[in-house]
C-alpha cells in the first residue's frame, strides 16, 4: 500500500513537475508580501500583532494563487494548449501569463506597504525611468 501510494505521489508530482517553478516564484512573492505587510504594521503601529486572520487569509491566498496556477496549468496542458500552440509557439503561455498576474498583484501589494511607511512609490519611479529610456532611444534613432 505505501509503495503504491509512493507510486501515485511520484507520478502526480512529475506530471505538475513544469508548473512548479510557477507556483514557487509566486508563492516566494506572497512571502515577500507578507514581510512588507509586516514591516508596515510595525513602522505604523510600532508593534505588529499576530493576529490569526490575517495569516489565515495570506494562507487561503497561498493555496488560492498555488492552486489556481496548477488549474491553468491543466487546462493549457490538456485542453487548450495544442489550440494556443497554433498561433504562438511559447510553451505554457498562459500559465505564465497568469502566473504573472499573481506576481504583479503581489508586487502592487508590496508598494503599496512601501508607500505607506516611506511615502515613495516604487512602481510609479520605475515607470518614469523606464519611460526616460524610451524617449532616450528615440533620440538615437
Amino acid at each position: 500500500m505505501k509503495a503504491k501510494l509512493l507510486i501515485l505521489f511520484g507520478s502526480a508530482a512529475m506530471v505538475i513537475a513544469p508548473a512548479i517553478p510557477m507556483v514557487l516564484i509566486a508563492f516566494l512573492a506572497i512571502i515577500l508580501d507578507t514581510v512588507f505587510g509586516v514591516w508596515r504594521t510595525i513602522k505604523k503601529n510600532g508593534r505588529a500583532s499576530l493576529e490569526s486572520r490575517k495569516f489565515r487569509a495570506t494562507i487561503e491566498k497561498t493555496f488560492l494563487y498555488c492552486g489556481a496556477i496548477l488549474f491553468v496549468f491543466g487546462i493549457e496542458k490538456y485542453i487548450a494548449g495544442d489550440i494556443v500552440a497554433h498561433f504562438i509557439a511559447v510553451d505554457l503561455l498562459l500559465t505564465k501569463a497568469f502566473a504573472f498576474y499573481c506576481v504583479y498583484t503581489e508586487v502592487k501589494s508590496m508598494n503599496e506597504s512601501y508607500k505607506d511607511v516611506t511615502g515613495r512609490d516604487v512602481l510609479a519611479g520605475f515607470r518614469k525611468f523606464v519611460s526616460g529610456i524610451k524617449t532616450e532611444g528615440d533620440k538615437w534613432k
